[in-house]
C-alpha cells in the first residue's frame, strides 16, 4: 500500500490483482483458440452454397444491395476520373475478394467483406449481375449497386 500526500489530501492506492483475476473469463465467447486454423474456409459438403444455421435459405439465390469500397483506387475511376452513371450494368467477379466490373471490363469497386460468401456461390456455378443505383463523385467517390443472381450455369 502506497500513501501519497498532495496538499494535505491523502490518497491510498492498493495493488490490483492481475487482469485475469479481475474477471471471470470462463464461459465467455466462443470455444475456439482464436487462431485462423479454427476456421477451415471449407465449403459445406452438400455443395449447394448453404452455410451455417438451420434455415433452409440459400444466400446464393438472394439479391442484395451494396455500397462499393475502394472506388478511387480501381481501374474504372483511374481511367475515367469519374464514377459510373446510374443504370450502368455490372457483373460480379472475384479477385481476392468480390468486385463489381463494368461492361468494358473495368473494376468499379469492391464489395464489402460481408459478401465474401459469394466466392463459394461462384465456385458452385452461380453468377451475379446488376446495375448501379446511385453514384456520386463529390468529396469521396461513392457507388451503390443492386445485384441479383443470374441463372445457375
Amino acid at each position: 500500500m502506497n500513501l501519497i500526500l498532495l496538499k494535505g489530501v491523502r490518497f491510498t492506492f492498493t495493488k490490483l490483482p492481475p487482469p485475469n483475476k479481475l474477471l471471470n473469463t470462463k464461459n465467455m465467447g466462443s470455444t475456439g483458440t482464436g487462431r485462423f486454423t479454427d476456421y477451415s474456409g471449407e465449403k459445406p459438403e452438400s455443395g449447394d452454397g448453404k452455410t451455417g444455421g438451420s434455415s433452409e435459405e440459400n444466400r446464393c439465390e438472394k439479391a442484395f444491395s451494396a455500397m462499393l469500397e475502394e472506388i478511387e483506387r480501381c481501374t474504372y475511376f483511374t481511367e475515367n476520373e469519374d464514377v459510373p452513371k446510374v443504370g450502368e450494368i455490372v457483373t460480379i467477379s472475384f479477385d481476392n475478394r468480390p468486385v463489381a466490373i463494368s461492361e468494358r471490363g473495368l473494376v468499379i469497386g469492391y464489395l464489402p467483406t460481408k459478401f465474401n460468401y459469394i466466392k463459394m456461390c461462384m465456385d458452385d456455378r452461380y453468377s451475379y449481375s446488376g446495375r448501379v443505383v446511385s453514384s456520386s463523385n463529390e468529396l469521396v467517390a461513392a457507388v451503390t449497386v443492386d445485384v441479383q443472381p443470374d441463372n445457375k450455369e
